[in-house]
């Protein structure tokens, strides 16, 4: 599929603030499943934008705004050309032992608890019952994934950026962010190498799919000798070509789409406007 990405992210302060620093995670990720074709990306008040590639091989963005100023406006445009990792259909088949035998050192980072997943007994309890005797890693990866779309609810504006995997695991409330961060703990807890992917989601005409109004993010599970592979617990269903990747990592705190700091009063900022919109350009 084709796609046209229009994205803007607005912030409004109260007073003049300075020396804004941030960081930018919007350019979509280029490799054999996605072809970028376009991408321009602006800021005002006029900066100087820099790139450099972080530790998960993320294109990052960056520039800084010394002077004072009252708004923010970040606006990215792309075009993108993407196809489903599923094509020759999902890796079935492969059994738990390869996981003690065909790891390297790059999968550790995935296998253990980070800023905002935990990997407790409690959640490891809940794994091994998802996965009920099962010995084959897509398979009860995708049990997972079905698990938390059948038992937690979608519930828009119950959490925020910094919401913890643990409390998540209590309320049973969240949002895409938040239900993506917990099947990552619940796979690494049964020693199933599980990443954040931040990206975009188009929801077709025909489509009933949540979170394609603003930045989605899901998982992706490591199959050893197949690669990564993406399952999207907000929507029950495989990460396809309608899943436009943008960034990776442990969690959020990695993939972030947009970070930074600024110089001014406590309670500076005012307001957020975000416009999105993901159009397929291929009929």
């Amino acid at each position: 599929m084709r796609f046209r990405v229009f994205h803007r992210t607005r912030y409004l302060y109260r007073a003049p603030v300075r020396d804004s620093y941030n960081e930018l995670r919007l350019r979509p990720a280029t490799d054999d499943k996605s072809r970028l074709e376009f991408f321009l990306l602006k800021i005002h008040p006029p900066a100087r934008l820099q790139h450099f590639r972080d530790n998960w091989f993320n294109y990052v963005h960056f520039f800084e705004v010394p002077e004072a100023h009252t708004s923010l406006t970040i606006e990215s445009q792309s075009t993108i050309n993407t196809t489903s990792p599923y094509q020759d259909g999902k890796p079935l088949g492969v059994r738990f032992e390869t996981l003690k035998t065909d790891l390297d050192d790059m999968l550790q980072p995935f296998l253990g608890g980070s800023k905002y997943v935990d990997v407790s007994p409690e959640v490891w309890r809940l794994g091994i019952d998802i996965r009920d005797g099962s010995d084959h890693v897509f398979e009860v990866a995708e049990a997972v994934m079905h698990h938390i779309f059948r038992e937690w609810t979608y519930a828009p504006n119950s959490t925020n950026v910094s919401t913890h995997m643990n409390e998540v695991l209590a309320t049973k409330r969240g949002v895409c962010q938040d239900f993506a961060h917990l099947m990552i703990g619940i796979c690494r807890s049964l020693g199933i190498p599980a990443r954040y992917v931040s990206g975009y989601l188009y929801n077709g005409p025909q489509s009933q799919l949540r979170g394609a109004q603003a930045s989605h993010a899901w998982c992706e599970v490591h199959i050893p000798g197949k690669g990564w592979f993406g399952l999207d617990p907000t929507n029950n269903v495989v990460a396809d070509e309608r899943h436009i990747k943008i960034a990776t990592g442990r969690d959020y705190h990695d993939a972030a789409p947009i970070t930074g700091h600024f110089d001014g009063p406590h309670g500076a900022t005012s307001g957020l406007q975000v416009e999105l919109e993901v159009r397929r350009m291929d009929g």
